[in-house]
């Protein structure tokens, strides 16, 4: 191969190879970036007023005052809201307070518990609380002849007196009556009974 040539070609690879380098050098400058310069304040001379032309719809009065924002702040409405419903409520019921003016306190026992005890004839013991009871002889006796279907308060409990119980009458544990299970359940053996 001839001196000539192969100097040409040393010459191409250094060429090459500066070009490479440079081409390098600028993608890793370019990639680690430039600090920003500071921001160049606005100098107050730059702003002025804004002069509308006729016929931009904002002539006349309003040009020199501004724009009308009345339309963008009070928004005119076609028509008024329509009238909120007024729903007709029933008249209240008053709630009619019982006057308990007597009381009899005494034990109490209980009948009539599902699977348990035997109910009343025609008030079996269902899934809601029964409030049912037999009336013993002291309570009967206050209460007089008409006792039998009477409602009275147990510790505050309504109760209907359904039957009688003889619930040892005149004996040490007399009882003053025997109640439904439900209702012995949330009074217990000691209740204050007014009507």
């Amino acid at each position: 191969m001839p001196t000539s040539a192969r100097a040409t070609r040393r010459q191409l690879r250094a060429a090459a190879s500066f070009v490479v380098s440079a081409f390098f050098v600028i993608a890793a400058a370019a990639t680690v970036g430039v600090e920003p310069a500071a921001p160049t304040p606005i100098p107050d001379a730059a702003f002025g007023p804004v002069v509308l032309l006729p016929g931009s719809g904002m002539a006349g009065a309003h040009a020199a005052q501004g724009p009308n924002l009345d339309v963008i702040v009070d928004p005119l409405i076609a028509s008024p809201p329509p009238p909120r419903p007024q729903p007709v409520l029933p008249t209240a019921k008053p709630v009619a307070v019982p006057v308990l003016t007597h009381r009899l306190s005494g034990a109490a026992s209980w009948y009539c518990r599902a699977g348990t005890s035997p109910c009343t004839s025609g008030y079996a013991d269902g899934g809601a609380v029964d409030a049912y009871a037999a009336a013993g002889p002291r309570l009967r006796a206050a209460l007089g002849s008409s006792w039998r279907g009477r409602v009275v308060y147990v510790d505050g409990l309504r109760v209907k007196l359904i039957d009688w119980c003889q619930c040892h009458a005149g004996e040490s544990n007399e009882k003053l009556l025997d109640l439904y299970y439900d209702v012995y359940a949330r009074v217990g053996g000691s209740v204050t009974v007014r009507w």
